[in-house]
C-alpha cells in the first residue's frame, strides 16, 4: 500500500536556514506515532539521514530532480519527490499480509538498529508467546532478563539483569520511572501483561534524561495507547493451580483530537497448593484489581495525556489454612500476608513546531501514594511511600540535524514511612522515616553525522537534600562499521537509595535476625560495556548475532550478608570489593519459512565481599543457556512456541554453624525449565493452551525445618529453584478492532 503524503501549512523559514536545496519534515505511522530511526535516502546516491526521537529529519543538498526513498522496518517503503518550501509530513503504513511471514515474526524481538546503546525491543507478538499474566512473566521468551523466585512462601518473582538484582534496573512506564522505592521488589508483579504493547530492554547505563537511578539497565514499558488500541480487547485465563484472570481493554473515542482508553484487570487464586507435603502453600492465595483510565489530546502543536491508575492486591501464604483475614500477631499458624494499595495520577504535556520540526518540548509528571501492610510469622511490617515526579525536556539542533541536544530539569520527591516489628526476644524493632527532595539538571548531546555513526554524551547534576550532590556522566557510541554489523560502547555512572527492608522481604520468611551495621548511604556504581550486533546470510536466510560484555563496579553498595551466620542477616555499607562481569551471546535464525529459532548463552561473574571474603553472590547462577523455537502456519492460523532454560549451579550461603540435619550443601544442582504454548488464531482473536515447568522440576525441601516455623532454625529464604511444579493453563483473546 502506498503511503499518504500530507503537506502541512507552515511559515517560510529564513533563507539561511532553509535554502532551496534543503528539506525537512516528520515521518509517522498511520496512528500518528513518530517513527524513530526511519531512513530517508536520495535514490541512487550515498546520501541520507535518519529521523530523531520525535520522527523529525532535515536533509541538505537536495535537487529538484531527486527522489526520496523512505524506509522503516515492518512498514511499506515509499518513494516521493522532495518539497522545498514546506515541512513534509510523511505517513508510512504497516506492511500487509503479503509481506513474508518470516520477516513479520522476526520483528517480535529485535535489536533497535538506530539506538546508541544496546536496546532490545519486545513486541506484542513476542509477549503473546507466553501467558504473560504480569510484567515479571513477560521475559520468559527473552534472553536479556532472567526471572527467579525470591523465597519458598511469598511466590514473589524477581528479575535479574547482567546477573545482578532487578533493583539496579530503572523500570519506567513510557519514560516515567515507575517501579522503584518500596515497590522495587513487588512492583513487577503488579503490571498486567495484557496492558503491555511493547517493552524496551536497554543494557548498560542508559540516558541521563530519565534520572540517575539506572545502574545496569533500563526497562521501559509501553502500554496500549488510547488512539491506537482496539475498540475492545478481552482476555480470560485459567491454570491448573486455580488461578483465574479477566482482562478488558476498551477504546473510548471522544473526538478527532481527543481519545480515551480504559484498562481493567482482575485475578484471584484461592486454592492451597502443597506439592512437596511440607505443610506450607507452594504459592500464596492472591487477589488483585487494577484499573487505568487515561485521555490523550493531539492537536496541531499541543499534545497532552493524563491518566489515573488504581490498584489493590492481597496475598496470604504460609502454612495451609492461613487466610486473608488472619492476624499475624496472634495466629498459631505461620503465615505471610501483604496487602498493597496504590493510587496514581500521571501524564505528559508537549509542544511541537511544524515550522521548526527539530524543536520541541515536553513535560512528564507523576503523583502517587502507596501503602504496604503485612509481614511473616510474628514479624509485622508497615510502609507508606508518597512520590511526586516531574521532568521537563527541551529538544533542538545546533545548526543542523547532525548536532542534536536535549536539556531540561527534573524534580523527585519521595516520602517514606516504614516500621518493622520483629516480635522476637532478641529482635530489633525498626522505624525508618525519610524524605528525599532531589532537583536536577541535565544535558545530552547527540552527534549523528550519518546513519552509520551515533555518539551520545550526557551528564546530569542532582542536588539531594540528604546525600549531597550527584554528578552522573554517561557516554554511548554506535558505529555500523560494515553494512548490517554494528558495534556499540558505553560507560556511565549511577546512584540509588536502597530500601533495606522491602528489598529483602524474603529474609523475613526465616528466623534470621536483621542486624544493621551501617547508616543509610546511596549505592554508587560505574557500568562499562561493549556489544556487537549484525547478521550474515546462511543458506539464503539471515543469521542474526548479538554479543555483549558489561562490567559493573560498585564504589558503594549496601550488602546483605547471609554468610556471617545462619541466624543473622547483617547489613553493611561496602566501599569496594563488589563487582559483576556479564557476557552474553545470542543468535536467531529462520530454519524454514515458518520455523524460527534463537539461542543464547550467558556467563556471569558476580563477586561481593561477605563475611570478610570476596566470593560469588549467593543464589544466582553463573552460567545459563536459553533456547526458543517458534512455528507459525500461514497467516498465523496456528502458532506454537517452546522455551528451554538451563540454570547452572548456584552458591548457597554458609550454614556450617547450623545443626547437622539443617546444613545445606555449598552449591545447588543445575536444572532445566521447559515452557510451551500453542494457539489457534481466528478473525476475532485466538485461544491458547500452554504449560510452564513442563519437566516438573522442583527444589527438594525448599524450607528448612518446616515443622517448627517459629523455631530458631526455620528458613524459607534459601531458594534457588522453582517451588511449585508443572502448571497447565488455557485462555482466550477476543478483539474488536
Amino acid at each position: 500500500m502506498k503511503s499518504t503524503i500530507l503537506l502541512v501549512a507552515c511559515l517560510f523559514a529564513p533563507a539561511l536556514v532553509f535554502a532551496q536545496n534543503s528539506i525537512n519534515g516528520k515521518v509517522q505511522s498511520a496512528s500518528k506515532e513518530p517513527l524513530i530511526g526511519a531512513s530517508i535516502k536520495l535514490q541512487g546516491k550515498d546520501q541520507g539521514v535518519i529521523t530523531n526521537l520525535d520522527g523529525y529529519f532535515e536533509l541538505e543538498n537536495v535537487q529538484k530532480t531527486d527522489r526520496l526513498v523512505v524506509n522503516y522496518l515492518g512498514y511499506e517503503p515509499d518513494t516521493l519527490a522532495p518539497v522545498f518550501d514546506k515541512a513534509m509530513l510523511i505517513t508510512l503504513h504497516e506492511s500487509g499480509e503479503a509481506m513474508e511471514e518470516v520477516t513479520i515474526r522476526g520483528r517480535s524481538q529485535s535489536v533497535v538498529d538506530e539506538a546508541p546503546f544496546l536496546n532490545i525491543l519486545i513486541s506484542e507478538n513476542e509477549l503473546q508467546k507466553a501467558a504473560c499474566c504480569n510484567l515479571s512473566e513477560s521475559f520468559e521468551t527473552n534472553a536479556s532478563v532472567d526471572v527467579s523466585y525470591a523465597d519458598a512462601v511469598t511466590g514473589t518473582k524477581m528479575i535479574q539483569m547482567m546477573g545482578l538484582d532487578g533493583r539496579y534496573v530503572l523500570i519506567s512506564r513510557e519514560g516515567i520511572p515507575n517501579i522503584r522505592g518500596l515497590n522495587s521488589r513487588l512492583g513487577i508483579t503488579f503490571v498486567p501483561g495484557t496492558w503491555i504493547q511493547s517493552i524496551d530492554v536497554g543494557k548498560g547505563a542508559g540516558t541521563v534524561i530519565n534520572g540517575y537511578e539506572s545502574m545496569t539497565g533500563q526497562i521501559n514499558v509501553d502500554l496500549f495507547k488510547p488512539e491506537s488500541m482496539d475498540t475492545w480487547y478481552l482476555n480470560g485465563y485459567l491454570n491448573s493451580f486455580g488461578r483465574m484472570e479477566i482482562n478488558a481493554n476498551h477504546q473510548v473515542p471522544i473526538s478527532e483530537k481527543w481519545s480515551s482508553g480504559v484498562l481493567f484487570h482482575a485475578s484471584q487464586m484461592s486454592t492451597e497448593i502443597d506439592g512437596n507435603d511440607d505443610g506450607f502453600m507452594d504459592l500464596p492465595k492472591a487477589r488483585q484489581l487494577n484499573f487505568l483510565n487515561r485521555y490523550k489530546y493531539e492537536g496541531d502543536r499541543l499534545m497532552a495525556q493524563i491518566g489515573v491508575n488504581l490498584f489493590m492486591s492481597d496475598n496470604a501464604g504460609g502454612q495451609k489454612g492461613f487466610g486473608f483475614n488472619s492476624d499475624l500477631s496472634t495466629s498459631s499458624m505461620y503465615g505471610y500476608e501483604m496487602d498493597t494499595r496504590k493510587a496514581e495520577v500521571f501524564g505528559k504535556l508537549g509542544m511541537i513546531y511544524p515550522e521548526k520540526p527539530t524543536q520541541s518540548w515536553g513535560f512528564q509528571y507523576s503523583l502517587s501514594y502507596q501503602d504496604f501492610n503485612g509481614g511473616a510469622g510474628r514479624r509485622i511490617y508497615q510502609g507508606i511511600e508518597k512520590t511526586a515526579y516531574g521532568n521537563f525536556i527541551y529538544q533542538n539542533v545546533l545548526g543542523s540535524s547532525f548536532h542534536q541536544y536535549k536539556t531540561g530539569a527534573s524534580f523527585l520527591y519521595d516520602d517514606f514511612e516504614e516500621t518493622f516489628n520483629s516480635n522476637t526476644p532478641t529482635g530489633l524493632d525498626t522505624a525508618m522515616y525519610r524524605t528525599e527532595k532531589v532537583p536536577g539538571l541535565f544535558f545530552e548531546y547527540n552527534f549523528i553525522p550519518n546513519e552509520r555513526i551515533t555518539v551520545v554524551a550526557g551528564a546530569r547534576t542532582d542536588f539531594h537534600n540528604l546525600f549531597g550532590t550527584y554528578f552522573t556522566p554517561r557516554v554511548h557510541a554506535r558505529w555500523e562499521f560494515i553494512p548490517s554489523w554494528t558495534v556499540r560502547g558505553s560507560i556511565g555512572k549511577g546512584y540509588r537509595t536502597p530500601n533495606a527492608l522491602m528489598e529483602n522481604s524474603s529474609v523475613w520468611i526465616s528466623a534470621r535476625e536483621l542486624v544493621f551495621n551501617a547508616e543509610l548511604k546511596p549505592e554508587v556504581s560505574w557500568n562499562t560495556g561493549v556489544s556487537i550486533a549484525g547478521s550474515l546470510t546462511l543458506d539464503d536466510r539471515p543469521l542474526s548475532v548479538v554479543a555483549d560484555y558489561f562490567f559493573t563496579d560498585f564504589t558503594n553498595q549496601l550488602v546483605y550478608d547471609m554468610d556471617v551466620s545462619s541466624e543473622l542477616l547483617v547489613v553493611n555499607n561496602l566501599s569496594n570489593g563488589s563487582y559483576a562481569n556479564s557476557f552474553q551471546i545470542e543468535a536467531s535464525y529462520p530454519i524454514t519459512e515458518r520455523l524460527d529459532a534463537k539461542a543464547a548463552y550467558k556467563h556471569y561473574e558476580m563477586m561481593m565481599t561477605t563475611n570478610g571474603v570476596l566470593q560469588q553472590i549467593p543464589l544466582q547462577s553463573q552460567d545459563r543457556f536459553f533456547m526458543n523455537v517458534a512455528y507459525a502456519t500461514k497467516y498465523d492460523k496456528w502458532k506454537a512456541d517452546m522455551t528451554l532454560n538451563w540454570n547452572g549451579p548456584m552458591r548457597i550461603p554458609n550454614t556450617s554453624e547450623s545443626p547437622v540435619e539443617f546444613r545445606q550443601p555449598s552449591e545447588s544442582p543445575d536444572f532445566f525449565m521447559l515452557n510451551a504454548q500453542v494457539s489457534r488464531g481466528f478473525r476475532w482473536g485466538s485461544i491458547y493452551l500452554g504449560g510452564e515447568n513442563i519437566l516438573n522440576f522442583k527444589q527438594s525441601n525448599p524450607i528448612i525445618d518446616p515443622e517448627n516455623p517459629f523455631g530458631s532454625n526455620f528458613d524459607a529464604s534459601m531458594t534457588w529453584g522453582p517451588i511449585a511444579g508443572r502448571v497447565i493453563y488455557t485462555g482466550i483473546r477476543y478483539k474488536i478492532k
